[in-house]
């Protein structure tokens, strides 16, 4: 699930706050006399340091009260930092003593832990039961955590549920959306005219909308002023988003009721990797609004500098530049009153940006500097690559520029003209010696970035001048495993052909064979199973290929796998088999393929479900039919001492309950 690190300290700083109200509100009201009545004044009127002295000379002589609030004022961080290590060390004291809202402070705290611990979780909710804390028999009876949110039980307003799921999408919550959306409608759209999908795509939440759009959302749904889902996720700026949205079917060139486009949207968000995607599937690069305005009009407008490099790369034109008569020029003529936009410019940028390079060979003849740089570190053959003009590039080259010359930014001419997807510019800068690995650190290597491109021509060129074939992005992955995602392998196999690593991970452990299973990809999973992988190497939280594949729903991967040898029941951190995850999915076929494979049809996780037992939570018929026939034991129960037929009770679920009586 997305934003865990807010969600956790929002969770803990409300522990924590909540459990200090019931006496900080009572001002000067005449109490029993207390023992730590000092540090409770001083709390009132915010003196933090003080109340910490007192309390901690109380907690010296065992005062659980004192420990307890000093758990209380490391989770806010009333003293600095919030630090959860001395949380959970005063807590853990009092908690021992007998404290019952430090047993429940702590449940709170393993429950919204990253990665969470249910099963810690769980045992300090029993203390706290157990201790008579009545907020603890109310969060059992509902079979939750401490600060977890039950959608299926806690909202039963329809329109709560539907609301609950907007929000979800918005936030890229895909667990909650998998509650959720049984009980609501997924196409269901507010008054303006946008539901689960436009929310999330306008978000850039792209495993939200991948899972909207696998549950039936539609993509060429439009909201009252003519504004599709492709749109909004064009304006989010993630271009993973928008790809997801054109493999699903949404059509690149429609445009809004005042004529914009989602390459007018991309453009004004800057999101090159986007603009790309669009015109790649046909966007209409030559299309205006009712202004006249085109997608570079909308770069410029935003100040998206490389959004409007790579429009004019593509041949886009606008109305928003002073333009440049054709001809032979042998000058830089410049506006006298009309604002130049070039003005900062020496002549030798100006003609570098051109097309036809006759005005830039007169002033390099003149002796102008072909390294010359703008007053912000644009060297001249940045400016021609950006510009697409592979005759200034050629002269600049033939005058002595640097061809390893890099922008403000760091990145050459080769980086941006490799991102723009043009062969013809990597090649010549290629052939005059141009590093083909020379980046900006903030951006992609050229090899990774023309892998998220899919420009396969462009791949192969730097393959052939050597390119580091294993550089990684910001996120850690090199180009095979992003390639190893793609609908089309040939990338992938001319990776592997020229010796790009197998066995490499990402900082979480997973390797081009785990992201290929996870995305469905079976040519890929299949080329990298020839070359000898680790078929069950599992990430960090140990969810192996298989695993994942289960976990996507991605059945003609799973068998691939499992006739590689695959383990069938190899488990999670949290104990979960392939079968229990496919199960928590939803993916019956999957999970008919595993029982086939002799998976445990009774395996159970740390928390004692089984794949029955989460099947039937879910309300997922098909699947409870599939493990029934396979045998699986209807008379299991987890840790709550709770079987398949009591969730299904519990949620209502008629059809699952019929299943499980005979």
């Amino acid at each position: 699930m997305e934003r865990r690190d807010s969600r956790t300290s929002r969770a803990v700083a409300a522990c924590g706050l909540f459990l200090l109200w019931p006496w900080a509100a009572q001002g000067a009201t005449e109490t029993p006399v207390d023992p730590l009545e000092p540090a409770k004044e001083a709390i009132r009127i915010k003196e933090y340091p003080r109340a910490a002295a007192e309390l901690e000379r109380a907690a010296a002589r065992g005062d659980v009260e004192a420990q307890y609030l000093l758990g209380a004022f490391a989770l806010n961080g009333l003293l600095g930092e919030r630090d959860l290590l001395k949380a959970r060390s005063w807590l853990e004291k009092a908690a021992a003593g007998g404290h019952a809202r430090a047993s429940y402070s702590l449940a709170a705290l393993f429950a919204t832990a990253d990665p969470p611990d249910e099963q810690a979780a769980r045992q300090w909710l029993e203390k706290s039961q157990a201790l008579g804390l009545n907020a603890a028999t109310q969060t059992k009876a509902r079979n939750a955590l401490p600060l977890e949110f039950r959608p299926g039980i806690d909202l039963v307003d329809a329109r709560a549920r539907r609301d609950a799921l907007w929000l979800a999408a918005e936030r890229g919550d895909t667990g909650t959306i998998q509650l959720l959306v049984g009980a609501v409608n997924v196409n269901e759209r507010d008054e303006f005219g946008r539901g689960a999908l436009a929310r999330a795509a306008l978000a850039g939440r792209q495993e939200a909308v991948e899972q909207l759009i696998r549950l039936g959302a539609a993509t060429d749904v439009t909201d009252a002023r003519g504004i599709s889902v492709l749109m909004l996720g064009a304006a989010g700026g993630n271009p993973r988003t928008v790809d997801a949205l054109l493999n699903s079917g949404a059509k690149a060139s429609v445009a809004d009721r005042t004529g914009n486009t989602a390459l007018m949207f991309a453009a004004r968000a800057g999101s090159t990797e986007s603009i790309s995607h669009l015109l790649e599937r046909g966007a209409d690069i030559g299309a205006r609004n009712a202004q006249g305005w085109s997608a570079l009009d909308f770069a410029r407008a935003a100040g998206k500098s490389d959004a409007e490099a790579l429009l004019r790369t593509r041949g886009a034109s606008g109305i928003l530049r002073n333009t440049i008569a054709p001809g032979t020029l042998t000058t830089v003529t410049r506006p006298q009153k009309a604002q130049d936009l070039y003005a900062t410019w020496p002549d030798v940028l100006v003609a570098a940006a051109r097309p036809d390079a006759t005005l830039l060979k007169t002033l390099l003849a003149r002796g102008a500097d072909a390294n010359a740089k703008s007053s912000t570190g644009v060297p001249a053959l940045v400016v021609a690559a950006l510009a697409g003009s592979v005759p200034s590039l050629t002269a600049l080259l033939d005058a002595g520029a640097d061809p390893d010359s890099v922008d403000v930014h760091g990145d050459s001419a080769v980086t941006l003209a490799a991102r723009a997807g043009r062969a013809d510019i990597v090649s010549l800068m290629l052939t005059r010696h141009a590093s083909p690995d020379k980046h900006a650190a903030s951006s992609d290597p050229p090899i990774v970035a023309v892998a998220k491109g899919g420009a396969a021509q462009v791949a192969a060129l730097l393959i052939a001048a050597h390119a580091h074939l294993d550089e990684r992005d910001a996120a850690g992955r090199t180009a095979l495993m992003i390639a190893s995602q793609s609908t089309d392998p040939a990338l992938a196999k001319e990776l592997l052909d020229s010796g790009a690593s197998v066995d490499m991970m990402d900082p979480t452990g997973r390797s081009a064979i785990w992201f290929a299973a996870r995305a469905g990809r079976l040519d890929a999973t299949q080329l990298l199973a020839q070359r000898h992988v680790e078929v069950d190497r599992p990430d960090r939280f140990r969810v192996t290929p298989l695993g994942a594949a289960a976990a996507a729903g991605n059945d003609a991967v799973v068998k691939f796998l499992l006739t590689q040898g695959a383990q069938v029941d190899a488990r999670n951190t949290r104990g979960d088999t392939a079968l229990l995850l496919a199960a928590s999915g939803g993916h019956t076929a999957v999970a008919s393929t595993l029982l086939g494979a002799h998976a445990d049809k009774d395996a159970q996780n740390q928390f004692g479900d089984t794949a029955l037992i989460i099947a039937s939570r879910n309300g997922d018929a098909e699947t409870v039919r599939v493990l029934l026939t396979a045998g699986a034991s209807t008379k299991l129960r987890n840790q709550d001492r709770v079987a398949a037929a009591d969730v299904a009770q519990a949620r209502d679920f008629s059809q699952v309950v019929g299943l499980l009586a005979h």
